[in-house]
């Protein structure tokens, strides 16, 4: 589809995927994002915290960690990367964490088409979103809903 066509929801089929950004995770954005969302939680920059702290079940992290919601503001950026230019509009994102973000990551965000709605309010697209680590391993999931205006 050019970016010159406006997508249209008879256009889009069941299995249309979208890219989303690839982001590598430092220390520094970590930081910069704790000052932005004012989250100074210090499982997100005290490594002495981190090294000490046994968490629900003795889980021990690796490192300090990125936020739940910088993984949620990348899934976000690629339903409306795709969405906005096209006069399509992201309503929803649910999302579950399933493993840690570390400085040093490259996450990678991809969403797919899995389901079409019409209804008398409205064309709806259902998504899946996932971002993965540079390993490949799925780091979040969300199921998203968006609205195709023409």
């Amino acid at each position: 589809m050019s970016t010159q066509e406006i997508m249209k929801y008879a256009d889009i089929d069941v299995g249309f995927q979208f890219p989303g950004p690839t982001v590598p995770v430092s220390r520094e954005m970590i930081a910069e994002f704790a000052a932005a969302s004012f989250d100074h939680n210090p499982l997100h920059w005290d490594n002495e915290y981190m090294e000490k702290t046994r968490f629900a079940g003795g889980k021990q992290f690796e490192d300090v960690i990125g936020h739940g919601l910088m993984t949620y503001s990348l899934m976000t950026r690629a339903m409306t990367d795709w969405l906005w230019p096209d006069m399509g509009e992201h309503r929803r994102l649910e999302t579950r964490f399933r493993k840690p973000i570390y400085p040093g990551d490259e996450i990678t965000i991809q969403g797919e088409v899995v389901d079409k709605r019409e209804t008398a309010k409205g064309k709806w697209l259902v998504c899946n979103i996932t971002a993965k680590n540079q390993r490949g391993e799925t780091v979040a999931t969300g199921d998203g809903l968006a609205e195709v205006l023409a």
